[in-house]
């Protein structure tokens, strides 16, 4: 369940959190997710996990790294059930960093849409979020991250996609 906690309490049983986007993750075997409405340029499903277990002062490393990964295992699972004869279809996980909560798998219909999100080169190059954490990409998958800080951001903000080639 996606949902924001506004205070300042220790997040309680993150062994449960992190089992529960496990499953979430793994529920996306086998799924293909088709082009359902002409004008649909995609479809998204956001990280289902309490805010505070991916950012603020709270979070840890290893479990942002365990969140990333798991969207990775759900746009994995999407493209291996991927029936390509249907039209475009490329999936990818679109993260900003460090603001995890925002993050998302996307199924991408459109071919000039996609290459708006992932654009044309690695900005960030050689630096990859996959490195950082210690991330296992799937096969075929590619990283482009960019730099989006805005002027009154505290901490540097990028924005990273993770995903199938366009």
């Amino acid at each position: 369940m996606r949902r924001l906690l506004l205070s300042n309490k220790k997040l309680r049983n993150i062994p449960r959190h992190l089992r529960a986007l496990e499953y979430w993750a793994a529920s996306f075997s086998g799924e293909f997710h088709p082009r359902i409405d002409e004008h649909k340029r995609y479809s998204k499903w956001k990280i289902p996990v309490i805010n505070t277990l991916v950012e603020g002062p709270q979070a840890r490393i290893e479990v942002q790294a365990f969140c990333v990964q798991q969207l990775l295992e759900a746009a994995a699972h999407l493209s291996r059930a991927a029936d390509r004869s249907q039209g475009y279809y490329r999936v990818a996980c679109l993260l900003t960093w460090p603001w995890l909560h925002q993050s998302e798998v996307t199924v991408f219909y459109d071919r000039e849409y996609y290459l708006s999100f992932l654009g044309q080169q690695n900005s960030l190059a050689p630096i990859h979020l996959s490195d950082r954490l210690a991330l296992d990409l799937p096969e075929q998958f590619i990283e482009h991250g960019h730099d989006v800080t805005q002027d009154d951001d505290e901490v540097e903000v990028q924005w990273w996609c993770i995903g199938e080639r366009a």
